[in-house]
């Protein structure tokens, strides 16, 4: 369907005219169908798999998941270190006060600051052992740079700092006492931190851990939502994007090319996302570098933001606004969202042109809101003013697939509480059975006390077993929703995919920080009946022949933020995480 003469909306919501080119949407899904597929793509899709997509967790010190070999890559922004304190100065007082080059390395350290510092692999669990070993510092420039913290068997060198590592409570503590002491303007910069085994690996090139690469092998695709640093984004502008010269990607997010190298080290495509803020100009240069840096092969597949319905981030304040100035009315953001994402998702396919067979214009909807879809897709008010229905700018139709949130809600409180004292108490009444006492028993009581709960709170998720209210299960998900959004995407001629999915069992509410409660959430979210669990929701997901099952995330360490890692820590091969890679 094509664009009636109407008008084109910069991402700060000014009106301007303007029209839309392109193929038909004959074509484009055509030329979609007829992209080819990796041969293990084409293998698991004969198999009956929908195969496994992966979002990454964010980049930040705290990550379990490490990806880079220069772990500094994951460094925290600059701390500015008063004399006798930690801290005094955060990241952006020390730019604005003109204290960084383009690639946020301190040019100098001002008379009011004792040191400029940063920390690294900051509360890794003790498990994290594939982590551990000989480490080595290295900087260009003139200075001292001093490392404690967690370094152990510290050597100092010249421009170099080698120190020993073991993962547990609190950070490696890298601080800059000296730079530029000639005045010459030869300041401390280029800082790197590998484990000296990799240093080898990495002057040839590779920017990843092996071994980190390796467990996501076989992945369909990579969701670089949060490494994007996409929610709550600031004003985008393009010349201030992350670059690969960036002192960390804490910093702006992980560069293009960076993510592209990932994609094609793994034969992986790229799922983009683009900030909410975004004008027309920076929408059409992220286009053309894409486009650029996508490897050979491989279709990319770009979503305006994320979840632009979600009242936790800013872009959904943002797109509400923008429906109020538009229109006059409220709650009318989903409208919005929809058409501002067919504006961009017009200038990629612009830009694709002759490509265009490589590019999947993806919009999600909130999967739970049976409903709201409508809103997104077809935007009446917008529509009203001239525009198409957004849905025809777009190839694929995106939903979650999670479960489990019930379980950690103050509607579940009593019942799971319950559960733990008729699990304990079965526990001790088995070990006195099996004639124990003593630490024995006790010993006992501790590795079984979560037993019969996980059995129970499996079952409630499963089918609603334990209360007959279906809420969030995989039943409902299943048989229910999933269906539901699978007919939406074939009335609007749209590919069927995922962009997140797997556990949401956390404590919500008042019940984040039931210290018990959590305890056993991040326990039973790695058991074999949570594996149980992730089979059949993906078997479920499989039967729909829909894209891939989108698992957020990766590799983090679980809390009572949520245990949203399909590893907790590198090599943790759980039951959750085997029914996953069974499913590549």
């Amino acid at each position: 369907m094509e664009r009636r003469a109407g008008h084109a909306i910069d991402g700060g919501g000014t009106v301007t005219s303007g029209t839309a080119q392109g193929p038909s949407r004959r074509a484009v899904l055509a030329g979609l169908m007829a992209a080819p597929l990796m041969p293990r793509f084409a293998q698991a899709q004969e198999a009956g798999r929908a195969g496994v997509s992966f979002n990454l967790a964010p980049i930040n010190d705290w990550s379990s998941q490490q990806p880079f070999i220069d772990v500094f890559k994951t460094a925290r922004r600059w701390i500015g270190h008063l004399p006798g304190q930690w801290g005094g100065r955060n990241y952006t007082s020390l730019a604005e006060a003109g204290l960084l080059d383009a690639n946020g390395w301190p040019t100098r350290i001002p008379g009011d600051l004792g040191s400029i510092g940063t920390v690294l692999m900051t509360d890794l669990p003790e498990e994290a052992e594939a982590l551990a070993g000989r480490y080595v510092l290295r900087f260009d420039g003139d200075g001292i740079v001093e490392v404690s913290g967690r370094a152990r068997n510290v050597r100092y060198g010249d421009n170099e700092v080698s120190f020993d590592f073991a993962p547990g409570p609190g950070p490696v503590d890298i601080r800059i006492q000296r730079s530029d002491r000639q005045g010459s303007g030869d300041y401390v910069r280029n800082i790197r931190v590998m484990r000296i085994d990799l240093e080898d690996l990495h002057e040839r090139g590779a920017l990843f851990r092996p071994d980190w690469i390796d467990t996501l092998r076989g992945a369909r695709t990579l969701r670089f939502m949060d490494w994007m640093n996409t929610n709550n984004a600031g004003s985008a502008a393009w010349e201030a994007r992350a670059q690969a010269g960036d002192f960390s990607y804490t910093r702006a997010g992980a560069p293009i090319e960076v993510m592209m190298a990932l994609c094609a080290a793994l034969e992986a495509e790229p799922w983009l996302c683009v900030p909410h803020l975004a004008e027309d100009s920076y929408a059409r240069q992220m286009a053309q570098a894409v486009r650029a840096a996508l490897p050979d092969g491989r279709r990319v597949h770009v979503e305006f933001s994320n979840e632009v319905w979600n009242w936790q981030f800013a872009q959904t304040e943002w797109a509400d606004a923008q429906a109020r100035a538009l229109w006059g009315v409220a709650d009318r953001g989903a409208q919005f969202f929809g058409l501002r994402a067919a504006e961009v998702a017009r200038i990629f396919s612009e830009v694709f042109a002759e490509d265009r067979a490589r590019l999947v214009n993806v919009i999600a909807t909130q999967t739970g809101w049976l409903g709201l879809e409508a809103d997104i897709l077809t935007a009446p008010l917008a529509v009203a003013d001239g525009w198409d229905a957004p849905a025809a700018a777009f190839d694929a139709y995106a939903v979650t697939g999670y479960f489990g949130h019930v379980l950690g809600s103050d509607k579940r409180r009593g019942l799971v509480a319950a559960w733990l004292e008729q699990s304990r108490a079965a526990a001790e009444a088995d070990g006195r059975a099996a004639g124990l006492m003593g630490d024995g028993l006790d010993d006992y009581i501790t590795r079984h006390r979560y037993d019969l709960a996980s059995r129970l709170a499996a079952a409630e998720l499963r089918s609603g077993a334990e209360t007959g209210d279906s809420q969030d299960t995989l039943a409902d998900m299943i048989q229910r929703i999933w269906p539901y959004h699978a007919e939406v995407a074939q009335r609007h001629g749209l590919a069927l995919t995922m962009y997140e999915g797997g556990s949401h069992v956390v404590g919500v509410g008042l019940q984040v920080d039931d210290a018990a409660l959590t305890e056993f959430l991040v326990h039973f979210n790695y058991t074999a009946e949570m594996g149980a669990l992730y089979a059949d929701l993906m078997d479920g997901w499989s039967a729909l022949k829909a894209g891939p099952f989108n698992q957020f995330n990766d590799l983090s360490a679980p809390g009572k933020w949520g245990s949203w890692g399909a590893m907790r820590w590198p090599g943790d091969r759980n039951p959750r995480w085997r029914a996953i890679e069974a499913r590549k």
